[in-house]
């Protein structure tokens, strides 16, 4: 008899189980939890492109009993959204920003460290990415929450602290949404490098979201004031060419 080969790949969490075992019985809550959790593992791998015969297939159990507890994969796939995204995002964390009683970078840093460890999972960043590329209303729905929630926010509190435009003088500005946006996805990218392309992670991460959000701090005044000038002038020359 032959032994197994030690170096052999190990089958991945979440694959089909032997068929020729007895199926369990479970309670429909605890079913359908069941089926959810194991979608999630068969969409941060595969992401969105099998069919639901695919994936009943992958989960060991029939698309009709999966039918029965999602009726749709665009069902299933809401309730993916609420697990992997909803069930992690913290109220506390805008209450955070908006304290004007601490420094902008203690905010700042204080929100990034939680934020970091909240998202730094493996089926949460890679059902991020594929849900994108296939243009799945998940990464839509997610994007605009951290944009209207996060993002903006965080721009209004950089022009407090820099003693800029608040929003009565102008709205905020892609260009703004941009700036954070690059202190945004610094973080983040730093676990998609564990992630999607399966290299060492941070090694502190909450000693370089430190040094992240302090060199943000460092050029945040000259950044702003000159998108606040560009805007200006932008609108000067408008104004100009309006004038009859």
């Amino acid at each position: 008899m032959s032994m197994p080969d030690p170096a052999a790949p190990k089958p991945r969490a979440g694959r089909r189980k032997d068929p020729a075992a007895p199926r369990q019985r479970l309670l429909p809550g605890d079913r359908q939890h069941m089926i959810l959790e194991g979608a999630i593992s068969y969409f941060a791998e595969y992401g969105f492109d099998g069919r639901t015969r695919d994936l009943a297939r992958h989960l060991g159990i029939s698309q009709a009993l999966l039918f029965r507890y999602f009726p749709s994969k665009a069902a299933l796939i809401d309730r993916v959204y609420d697990v992997v995204f909803l069930n992690r995002w913290s109220p506390a964390w805008e209450q955070l920003i908006a304290d004007r009683t601490q420094p902008l970078s203690t905010r700042l840093k204080a929100f990034y460290k939680d934020y970091n460890r909240s998202i730094d999972r493996y089926e949460v960043i890679r059902i991020s990415l594929f849900s994108a590329l296939r243009g799945e209303s998940i990464s839509e729905r997610y994007f605009t929450r951290i944009r209207e929630r996060l993002i903006q926010p965080i721009v209004l509190e950089c022009r407090h602290a820099l003693a800029l435009a608040g929003p009565s003088d102008r709205p905020v500005s892609s260009h703004e949404e941009q700036l954070v946006f690059s202190l945004h996805s610094t973080v983040i990218y730093g676990i998609m490098r564990k992630h999607v392309f399966h290299q060492a992670g941070v090694e502190d991460p909450d000693f370089m979201i430190e040094l992240y959000v302090d060199g943000f701090m460092a050029g945040a005044r000259d950044a702003f004031a000159r998108v606040q000038a560009h805007l200006a002038a932008k609108d000067a020359r408008a104004n100009t060419l309006a004038t009859p």
